[in-house]
């Protein structure tokens, strides 16, 4: 998931479940500085809010060393990032995970391990309502805190 710099707007309630990627540069991806042009952008501070996005059941191969990369704003954090059982590796066996400004949290088996995210909550919300952190944060509409 890529939102060009400078952009505005939201996007939230996304899930990507039960997936194989084999060999591809970037199996997880949300990246807020995106940028199109052959030459550099100029780097801004608005983007669009990305948010109570989950990524469940992926597996495959990373041909980059991050293999999964959360790339947020300071201004406008990515929050609500939920990840359980993945399974990402690389031809050489290393590979990692880059968060900038990015909220959530990583349950079950994940790997890389993404404790680079940042949850104040992960324990109280996967024993209150486990259901709903697999089902992309659908408690928030209840009332139920997250982060």
């Amino acid at each position: 998931m890529v939102a060009l710099q400078g952009g505005s707007g939201y996007v939230r309630g996304v899930r990507y479940q039960n997936m194989r990627v084999d060999d591809v540069s970037n199996p997880i991806i949300i990246d807020q500085f995106y940028c199109d042009s052959p030459t550099p952008c100029q780097n801004q501070s608005s983007a669009v809010e990305i948010s109570e996005i989950m990524y469940k059941n992926i597996s495959g191969t990373s041909k980059s060393k991050n293999a999964m990369k959360f790339a947020c704003s300071d201004t406008v954090p990515c929050s609500h990032i939920v990840l359980n059982n993945i399974n990402l590796e690389s031809r050489d066996g290393t590979v990692e995970t880059y968060c900038n400004s990015a909220i959530g949290f990583g349950y079950g088996y994940v790997q890389p391990s993404a404790e680079c995210l940042t949850s104040s909550d992960k324990e109280k919300i996967i024993k209150q309502e486990p259901e709903l952190a697999l089902c992309g944060m659908a408690g928030l509409a209840a009332g139920i805190p997250y982060i």
